[in-house]
């Protein structure tokens, strides 16, 4: 029997501490399953497999690590930070495993999984928490790839990087662009009734 090991997870359990409750609630399985996922389906079509592949290689070269977990770098005389694309993932990760871990498969189809104790939450919600940690992981990659950017020219990513740096980087100051998380507040008009 072949079996196929051609990827570890890049991230493991105490990678999402303070990312919701998932260090103490979670199903390990089954976000095992949405890491796997995140990383082949959307972070490596991102970035490329070259860039994934010698980060995983050069584990303990600062250089990777830098872009992994995140640094503080000079752009143009000003300092700036990003977080890695190790949060990108944890992000990415958590919002595919929150809006689909309610549901398991069984012998009669899949089904939402329910106990005694507890109802579960509407799919309207469990959707609008998946977008904003989406949304989370699109604001922190778009930190990464303002960095990458300017080290795009390096030799070790020589013909490696599958991003397109028109607009960003070093020099950019473009600042419309920059987004904001939204909770999903609801605002109404507050008055006052006279007797």
């Amino acid at each position: 029997m072949i079996t196929c090991d051609l990827e570890d997870n890049l991230i493991s359990k105490p990678d999402f501490d303070c990312v919701g409750q998932v260090a103490k609630h979670c199903n390990w399985e089954q976000l095992c399953v949405y890491i796997r996922e995140q990383t082949n389906l959307w972070l490596i079509p991102k970035v490329g497999y070259c860039l994934i592949s010698k980060i995983k290689e050069n584990e303990t070269d600062e250089f990777y690590k830098k872009i992994w977990c995140g640094c503080d770098y000079e752009c143009n005389g000003e300092k700036k930070i990003h977080f890695g694309l190790k949060r990108v993932l944890i992000h990415a990760s958590y919002g595919a495993y929150i809006y689909r871990h309610g549901y398991i498969d069984t012998a009669v189809g899949v089904v939402q999984k329910l106990n005694q104790d507890s109802i579960p939450a509407p799919i309207n919600e469990l959707k609008s928490i998946m977008n904003d940690h989406y949304r989370n992981a699109d604001i922190y990659f778009d930190l990464v790839k303002e960095y990458l950017c300017t080290i795009i020219n390096d030799e070790r990513l020589k013909d490696c990087l599958n991003i397109n740096c028109n607009g960003c980087g070093c020099g950019s100051n473009n600042q419309a662009t920059t987004k904001t998380q939204n909770r999903g507040s609801i605002g109404k008009n507050i008055t006052k009734w006279s007797i």
